[in-house]
Parts: C-alpha cells; structure tokens; sequence
C-alpha cells in the first residue's frame, strides 16, 4: 500500500466546481491521499460529504438560534463545526488554495497540531486591497504555515516581499495534463489564433482583440476563437469587436471543457494571450492554458508577465512581447502566420519543455512530498 494513501487530508477551496480551476479539482483527483474536498467561502461551508457544516433544517435552525442568543455568533458556531469534522475525520493536513482559505483555519491548525499548508496561485498574492485588508493575517500565516506553496518564480519573490521565509516557499505549477493536450504539428494549420481564459482583467482578452485587429491587415483570412466565461469583461469584448468592424473574425465560444479545448487546439494555428498587472498590482499565476497549448504543440504568443516567462523561452518556445504593447503582439501573429517552419519548430521545442518541467503528474508529484513532509514534521 502506497503509504501517502494511510492519511487523511483536507483540501480547501473557495469555490466548488468553478471551470476554470481545473488544477484543484485535479488535485482532489489524483492526491494519493484520503482527501476531504471542503469548500463553498473563506471558511468552507460544506464538508466531504457535500453537507452543509450549520445545517438549515428541522430543529438544527433553532439550535443555531439558541446558541446566538446566549452569545456564540453563527461564525464561531461554524469554526467548531469545521473542527469538529478535522477532528472526527482525523485529518492529518490540510492544503488550502488562496490564502483567504488558510485564514480562517489557523488557529484550528494550532489547537489542534495539524500541519496547514497554503498554495498560493495568483490574487490572494498580489491582489493590493486584499493585502491591506488581511495584513495581519498574512503574518500570522507565514509564521504558522508547515509550507507555502506558489506557482511561480516571481510570486516567489512577491511572497518574500511580504514577510514570507524563503525556506518555507516551494515552487510548483499546477502543469498541463499531457494525457489530453498531446503533441501535433501545427503548422498546416490555417492562420486561427486561440485565446482560452476568463474575460477578466489580468488576462486583458481586449488586448488580444486589439493585437489582432492590427495583425488583420496583413493576414485578412486570420480568425481569432475565445474560450472562457465572463468575469465583467465579455461585453466589452463584443463591442470592440463591432467598433473595430471585426466580429466576423472573432468568435466566441464560452466555457468549454478541456477536451473541447484541446480540439480547438488542434485546429489552430497559435496561442494568444495579453496578461497585465492590473490597476490593483494583481497578476497572474502560471496560466494553465498556456501550459496546455505549449504541450499541444501550439506556439504561445503571450506578454513578459509573471509565470509565463518561466513556461516560455524567447525566441524557442514562444514569442513575447512587453504588457500592453499590442503592436508587438500584432506583429508576432503575422510572424508566425507567415513563417510556418517557425511555428513548427516552436510548437515541438514548447512541448518537448512543458513534458520535462510542467506536467500535471510532477504537480502531484512534487505537491504529495511536500505534504507528506509537513505530516511527518
């Protein structure tokens, strides 16, 4: 028997079945652990068993009342049924996804002697008014977490920045499934460029239109597909399209599973992508689309920002360009479009990299040991 399989774990999430966070959802999967999947808020309002920690029905309502009323607020009564479960279920660690999960955990994980390990992916990193808000509660975490765990080399340094010990950061991307997004030549292809991604404001899907509006006057038959669900940004982007007389050139596809995605994948002829620091000195993980279209053999063609630089290698597995210079955008999708030798060799070396440093088994792999270590300590 795998001895990983022998401890019980909890994984948080704010989110239950969000499609965009296929890496979490993959964790609970493929963790050789006994994982419990606690999610729904900052504080997990549903257990491993999709039941609700304050039950609404029957008299479990008027016990919640009771308890108010002689002065243990709903919030507390719902930490003690959150420990509770730890407790029963003797869970031996728990991984929380964004450090606003963590929060609310830590003085459980004191009480109780259970290591908690926080797995940084993006926001909750660099988000400005969400450090602010949680000042304190950052030092409280890097001083109590067993480890912190981040999905790139500059979140790393971010996560130093704000008090974290080096020693305590591990450095792993959630990495491409290479089970779905296998390698094919790309370069055939006609000229279809691919954005996969939520319409919000680090991945700058405006940005990707704009770049291609301009890349259109050199290869008018181009056509751009967008993948993803709105996050205050896919009005917009339909708009532009009209202003800029475009949207017979753009089509969009909305949230797709990841099978569907790889087939878009395999039909195009690139990858596009315009990450930005948001106003709010927000940034981006290690983009799991660009991991994925790396190893479909696709050629990324993406901006200098956070953890793509440390999937892309200029000028051998991608092309990239500085954050909100569309012209230089534009002109690498005419690069590629044109020179489809380039395209092709690009498309083999990206995938050739993404299978030795960013798989999804080496994500397990790497994530399991940390784990495993801080149950161990």
């Amino acid at each position: 028997m795998n001895l990983y399989s022998m401890h019980n774990i909890a994984i948080i999430s704010y989110n239950y079945d969000k499609y965009s966070e296929t890496f979490i959802h993959n964790l609970v999967k493929h963790l050789p652990f006994r994982s419990h999947y606690l999610y729904g808020g900052e504080l997990p309002e549903y257990d491993g068993n999709r039941q609700k920690f304050l039950s609404e029905k029957g008299f479990d309502k008027v016990i919640i009342a009771l308890k108010e009323w002689v002065g243990v607020s709903r919030y507390t009564q719902h930490q003690q049924a959150v420990e509770k479960y730890l407790l029963k279920h003797e869970i031996k660690a728990i991984h929380a996804n964004y450090a606003i999960t963590a929060f609310p955990l830590m003085d459980i994980c004191l009480r109780n002697n259970i290591p908690l390990i926080v797995h940084f992916r993006g926001w909750t990193a660099y988000r400005s008014t969400t450090l602010e808000k949680y000042r304190k509660d950052y030092d409280h975490l890097f001083d109590m977490a067993k480890a912190v765990v981040c999905v790139s080399h500059d979140m790393k340094k971010q996560l130093m920045s704000l008090g974290c010990p080096e020693n305590k950061i591990q450095i792993i991307p959630s990495g491409a499934n290479t089970e779905i997004f296998t390698y094919s030549d790309h370069s055939a292809n006609p000229p279809v460029f691919l954005s996969a991604g939520r319409f919000c404001d680090t991945k700058n899907p405006h940005l990707s239109i704009l770049a291609f509006s301009k890349a259109l006057k050199q290869i008018p038959e181009a056509k751009l597909i967008m993948v993803g669900g709105d996050e205050n940004l896919l009005c917009a982007c339909v708009s532009l399209c009209k202003a800029l007389k475009v949207e017979d050139k753009v089509i969009f596809k909305g949230v797709v599973t990841q099978q569907e995605i790889f087939e878009l994948m395999k039909n195009s002829l690139a990858y596009v992508q315009h990450s930005a620091v948001t106003i709010l000195n927000e940034k981006e993980g290690t983009p799991n689309s660009v991991m994925e279209a790396c190893s479909s053999g696709l050629v990324v063609i993406a901006t200098r920002h956070a953890g793509i630089m440390d999937v892309i290698i200029e000028e051998e597995t991608g092309l990239l360009c500085n954050e909100f210079d569309v012209d230089a955008m534009a002109a690498n999708m005419v690069r590629v479009a044109k020179d489809r030798a380039l395209a092709n060799k690009m498309g083999m070396q990206a995938s050739k990299r993404v299978g030795e440093h960013f798989t999804m088994k080496q994500c397990i792999e790497k994530l399991s040991a940390v784990i495993e270590q801080a149950i161990s300590k």
